[in-house]
């Protein structure tokens, strides 16, 4: 059964690694970089921040970072804990922008699997207790 743990972190993980490391090519390289079909609300969000010229590096820099981490069984909660806003916020673009709820949905719900998978590493953040 940790196998299979294993290889569905390591599959989410090279996920993430490939999308951040791509836009890092395309970036300094330019190679290709897809272009998706989007709605209008979101066509006019996804430009506006990439015109920012700040969240895209963001987004990238922590898919690449979140998914190295996530290769590792040591660091997979911090991998999970950095890629956890990102997929948050993917999951809230497809459902309320873009209308491709499937998308968001499964990437949300992989990570949440992985968190629960993890949770005795998380366990510390809800039993703090005050320095004496």
């Amino acid at each position: 059964m940790t196998w299979i743990i294993a290889v569905a972190r390591w599959l989410f993980a090279l996920f993430y690694t490939y999308v951040g490391a791509s836009w890092f090519s395309y970036k300094l390289f330019g190679t290709a970089w897809p272009d998706h079909k989007e709605a209008p609300a979101a066509k006019a969000l996804t430009n506006a921040l990439t015109d920012s010229g700040i969240v895209d590096p963001l987004i990238a820099g922590s898919c690449l970072v979140g998914g190295i981490l996530l290769l590792f069984q040591r660091t997979a909660p911090l991998g999970i804990a950095v890629l956890a806003p990102l997929v948050t916020g993917i999951f809230i673009f497809h459902l309320f922008l873009n209308h491709d709820w499937p998308w968001g949905t499964f990437h949300f719900c992989y990570l949440a699997v992985l968190a629960w998978l993890h949770r005795s590493a998380f366990r510390p953040l809800w039993n703090y207790q005050r320095p004496r």
